[in-house]
């Protein structure tokens, strides 16, 4: 499983700088780490790309 918050802390980002990235106030990106609220897929997606985290895909 994909944590936000390890992919945000090894980019070295806090909430704040993330959030300004993201176009999105602080309090809505923490409510997405501790999935109080539940984030678009379109928004994982610049979530990823901002902090340079790449997914492998594995086929079955």
């Amino acid at each position: 499983m994909i944590n936000l918050k390890e992919i945000r802390k090894n980019s070295g980002f806090t909430q704040k700088e993330l959030a300004g990235q993201l176009g999105i106030p602080q309090q809505q990106y923490s409510r997405y780490e501790t999935n109080l609220n539940k984030i678009s897929l379109l928004l994982f997606l610049k979530i990823l790309k901002i902090c340079h985290y790449k997914i492998k895909l594995i086929k079955k």
